[in-house]
């Protein structure tokens, strides 16, 4: 299994406090046998049934960033859950895992998904999912290339769960859209394994009100590979999110990058950490982690966590964070050509989402970003 952090160094381990967990409020036996019940595949029984040993010794953690310390999941609807996997696709999804935001987050989307599917792609191909307070699981096998687009509208709670195997050559584009309201809580968990000369890109906007944990890992198992990674990201009131991103450089020759931009209103607040972790022997790589955040309120908040773990001399990497108020220079400079303050603060912000907004406009889906930046300037 895949963890975000390397514990062990030689003969040495290092020692990490168990966070402290929950369990009311949990899905109970009978759910989970409603679950069984409901499974159609053979192979996905087997599959849950083996997590399931493993998600009823595990607490939901108690989170003092997020001040997240209770749990109301929905009520169990079975849709439909791996229901073409076969045999060795169950070697597959058995032999991919990883830690996730936290591991309970992960195993919920394992046995208790509404819905999910096991993807081969091998053919140039765009899938489009709209989720709203579900939980999900899918894995994807992509040795062409594939864009998925997702979009999640949280009302209460989701926890959405993605794995991808991206083979050598192959092509995957990700774009993530994140609505939450307030009140909410969701999770979103995915990782990704690249093998060689894959070209992987992703570009996450999250915005709302709600509590959000987001978390996507990345290994780069082969060579000369290319990620490119742009977090978007705009809260507003009591709006708290928590995102994690994991770069793990392990053959030669990879590029990494992950560039984040936002701005942040109200009470609203984010905790970006960001991991370059390249390990000996990953020669030649680029590794590039920025954070930029717009805090329009003195009650606004950016923690930034950045992290780089380097074992190897013949790479280049760096990593740089900044928050700060609109720049007045650029206000005023937007008032001489006719602006009102007010014009020229929402322009502002909607330029950091301009190529974004571009992206998107190839799906007609452009239209999602700029309704969000016009209840954002209400």
């Amino acid at each position: 299994m895949e963890k975000t952090l390397e514990l062990v160094l030689n003969n040495e381990k290092a020692v990490v406090l168990k966070p402290k967990e929950f369990f009311e409020e949990d899905y109970d036996e009978k759910v989970f046998v409603n679950v069984i019940n409901s499974l159609k595949n053979e192979f996905a029984k087997k599959y849950v049934v083996e997590k399931y040993g493993e998600y009823i010794k595990i607490g939901f953690p108690l989170w003092k960033r997020l001040n997240f310390n209770k749990i109301k999941l929905p009520d169990y609807k079975y849709e439909n859950y791996l229901e073409s996997l076969k045999e060795k696709d169950l070697e597959i999804i058995s032999k991919y895992d990883f830690e996730g935001s936290h591991r309970k987050f992960v195993l919920l989307s394992d046995v208790f998904s509404f819905k999910g599917e096991f993807y081969e792609i091998d053919k140039k191909e765009v899938i489009i999912k709209k989720y709203s307070d579900k939980i999900t699981n899918n894995f994807y096998k992509v040795s062409g290339d594939l864009t998925l687009i997702r979009i999640i509208t949280n009302k209460i709670f989701s926890n959405n769960t993605d794995r991808f195997i991206v083979e050598d050559g192959a092509t995957l584009n990700i774009y993530n859209l994140y609505f939450s309201n307030e009140n909410s809580f969701g999770t979103n968990n995915m990782f990704i394994w690249a093998k060689n000369s894959s070209n992987i890109k992703i570009r996450d906007f999250v915005t709302g009100n709600g509590k959000v944990a987001s978390y996507l890992g990345v290994k780069m198992l082969g060579e000369n590979s290319n990620v490119d990674i742009k977090p978007y990201f705009l809260g507003n009131k009591n709006a708290i999110f928590d995102i994690l991103y994991l770069l793990k450089f392990i053959g030669k020759g990879n590029v990494g990058k992950v560039k984040a931009n936002g701005a942040l209103s109200g009470n609203s607040k984010i905790v970006f950490r960001g991991i370059l972790d390249i390990k000996r022997g990953a020669k030649n790589i680029e590794a590039v982690e920025e954070e930029k955040c717009i805090l329009l309120s003195k009650e606004s908040k950016m923690e930034a966590i950045p992290s780089l773990l380097v074992d190897e001399n013949e790479v280049v990497a760096s990593h740089a964070a900044s928050s700060a108020p609109i720049d007045e220079n650029s206000i005023f400079y937007l008032m001489t050509r006719g602006f009102s303050e007010e014009e020229a603060k929402n322009s502002i912000i909607k330029g950091i989402f301009e190529s974004l907004i571009l992206e998107l406009s190839q799906f007609n889906l452009e239209e999602l970003v700029k309704n969000a930046l016009i209840q954002y300037s209400k």
